[in-house]
């Protein structure tokens, strides 16, 4: 998944087991300049936390604080170093913190780096700084098997409890605490077994949480911990040791709701045979687990994210986003997303995130996003808003339409290439796209109405396949696009 504008990548950790296929979409280099809105379209986190909305992306963090009217944006140039955000929490006192990941080259692959954890405090202007906890290659008192690169060592999960204490989950740097803000780190074993995440699959953490009662909840691909003491003591939930037990030891997201004290989890099938991916939900505290989308998710579909109001849930998916508005006793799915007001969809069925604002009438806005963009709706998904990142042919008006992603990877992209373009008036839209010998190989036609304030800009989308319906082949394509009677030319690169 690779343009000139965006580059997102999604991280495939080299595992030869089901954990291996953990999603992320991590960023190589910058994003293109100041769009005035959201910074990136791959949209790994989202949370709401005192009135704010924070969105976690490939490019940097976005936030803000009037239902996405407007948006505060940071990106590397502003928190400084490499990367797109891997997790993301807010403390006590306001601080914002996030863990951040890139991708890099090895003789091995393609493999994801640890950015380090970034934190800004309220009223500073200046993100701080700490780097990926790493060990020594002589720490290894009492059996322990040091990590001593960043590589593979990716928070995938950070918590907060208090206003000091941080706790991270790293697939191979492990669970690690830190009770002075980062400036030391010490590696947590739920176990009691000395650290080493290639030999321990409850060492490759994925998941951290700090629930209203400051209890600590670790997941790993061993199964789900528990701490009421600050990380002392554990009690540990897995597929085996329970009568309801959870559905899967692979769990990579912990989530809490306020409203009933209840603990939710993604839980996957790790290793076991008779371990499956489902919704897994305790509440009493993990003494039992009820199991939720069974069936929906029977295939192998990875659920990613759970966000609550009240009693109504919502779960991010990579068929879509579920709803239940009964605490899990029935479930709905959300149909295709397309704005109520332009018709920009998200041409998706990845989502990686969900959050659910609460609003002054007592109802709620849900904020779903995926691996295309942002979207919300206050009216329970029949009216959507759809949040997008790209640069405005207002603001920079050659050529009057572009292509993006480009390059494009028809084959393996879960997004469509979009022709970007802005319009005054209602007019009917045409680009042909041609091979490299200028035979056209199809028409995309489509039909604008007269914009409104504010949504002048519009895109026509294309998959990739040409008029009989097949995938066209690597190389360079050229369009011609057609719009309120004037003709621009552009060219795309195909490669699968």
């Amino acid at each position: 998944m690779k343009n000139c504008l965006f580059h997102l990548i999604l991280l495939i950790l080299t595992s030869a087991s089901a954990y291996g296929q953990v999603a992320k979409d991590f960023v190589i280099n910058a994003p293109a300049a100041d769009r005035g809105g959201l910074v990136g379209n791959g949209i790994t986190d989202l949370k709401w936390v005192d009135g704010t909305l924070y969105v976690g992306t490939g490019f940097g963090l976005s936030a803000s604080s009037d239902g996405g009217d407007s948006w505060t944006s940071y990106t590397p140039d502003d928190y400084g170093g490499r990367g797109g955000v891997s997790a993301l929490d807010v403390g006590a006192d306001g601080t914002i913190w996030m863990a951040t990941a890139y991708d890099t080259t090895l003789d091995e692959g393609d493999l994801s780096v640890g950015g380090g954890i970034r934190f800004l405090e309220p009223g500073s202007e200046e993100w701080g700084f700490i780097p990926q906890p790493v060990d020594a290659r002589s720490d290894t008192a009492n059996g322990k098997s040091p990590t001593t690169t960043r590589v593979q060592n990716v928070s995938f999960d950070l918590a907060v409890r208090g206003s000091d204490e941080l706790w991270i989950s790293s697939f191979g740097g492990g669970v690690r605490r830190s009770t002075d803000r980062g400036e030391n780190w010490e590696v947590i074993t739920t176990d009691g077994l000395p650290f080493g995440s290639l030999a321990n699959l409850n060492h490759r953490g994925f998941a951290a949480l700090v629930d209203t009662s400051e209890h600590i909840w670790i997941g790993t691909v061993g199964g789900i911990s528990k701490s009421t003491d600050g990380g002392q003591n554990w009690e540990r939930f897995t597929h085996l040791n329970q009568e309801a037990p959870i559905s899967g030891n692979w769990v990579i997201g912990l989530f809490h709701n306020p409203a009933d004290n209840s603990v939710w989890a993604t839980t996957l099938r790790a290793t076991g045979e008779t371990e499956f991916n489902a919704i897994s939900a305790t509440f009493n505290g993990g003494v039992s687990w009820e199991l939720f989308l069974v069936d929906e998710l029977a295939d192998g579909t990875f659920p990613r994210y759970i966000a609550f109001h009240e009693q109504t849930v919502y779960v991010a998916t990579e068929k879509g986003v579920y709803k239940s508005a009964d605490n899990g006793a029935s479930w709905f799915l959300f149909p295709a997303i397309r704005d109520a007001l332009t018709g920009e969809g998200l041409f998706t069925s990845t989502f990686y995130s969900v959050a659910a604002e609460p609003l002054p009438n007592g109802e709620h806005r849900l904020w779903v996003g995926s691996v295309d963009g942002l979207a919300s709706s206050s009216t329970n998904g029949y009216d959507w808003t759809v949040y997008r990142s790209f640069i405005s042919t207002r603001e920079r008006t050659d050529p009057a339409v572009y292509a993006y992603p480009n390059p494009f990877s028809p084959l393996h992209s879960d997004r469509p290439c979009r022709f970007q373009f802005d319009i005054s008036e209602a007019t009917e839209v045409s680009i042909d796209i041609f091979n490299f010998a200028m035979e056209r190989v199809t028409t995309l036609t489509s039909s604008q109405s007269a914009p409104s304030f504010n949504s002048f800009d519009r895109a026509v989308v294309w998959d990739g396949k040409d008029s009989n319906g097949r995938l066209v082949d690597n190389g360079v394509y050229f369009f011609r696009a057609k719009v309120l009677n004037a003709v621009t030319w552009g060219k795309i690169v195909i490669i699968n």
